[in-house]
C-alpha cells in the first residue's frame, strides 16, 4: 500500500496538502506553506519512517508514484519534475484528436 499525497494551492503563494490511503479517506495537513516544495518536504519527513513510495497528486491530478526519499532529499528537483509532468499532461490533452478525411473513412468502411 502506498499513501496518496495531494498538494493543492490555497491561494497564490500558499499551499497545503492532504494524505490518505485511498482518495476517499484523506487527512488534511492543517498547515500552510509558502511553496509546494515545502509541502513535499513536510509530508516526506512524516512518511519516510513508514513508507518507501508515495502516490503524488497535484490539485487532484494523479502524477504517479515517487520515492519518499526524494521528497526529503530533493524536494525542489521533485517539484520541477512534477510540474514538467503536469505540462506534458495538459499539452497532450490539448492536442486535437486526428480524424481521417471523409474519403479515407469511406474506404475503410467498405473494406
Amino acid at each position: 500500500m502506498q499513501p496518496i499525497l495531494d498538494i493543492r494551492t490555497v491561494q497564490p503563494g500558499l499551499f497545503t496538502y492532504s494524505l490518505g490511503a485511498a482518495p476517499e479517506a484523506e487527512l488534511q495537513c492543517g498547515d500552510f506553506f509558502d511553496t509546494a516544495e515545502r509541502c513535499l518536504l513536510d509530508a516526506g519527513q512524516g512518511l519516510h519512517h513508514y513508507f518507501d513510495r508515495v502516490q503524488i497528486r497535484f490539485a487532484g491530478l494523479a502524477l504517479g508514484s515517487y520515492p519518499v526519499a526524494r521528497m526529503v532529499d530533493d524536494p525542489l528537483g521533485l517539484f520541477q519534475e512534477l510540474m514538467a509532468r503536469i505540462l506534458r499532461t495538459y499539452r497532450t490533452r490539448a492536442l486535437p484528436r486526428w480524424s481521417p478525411p471523409q474519403a479515407v473513412r469511406e474506404r475503410l468502411s467498405r473494406a
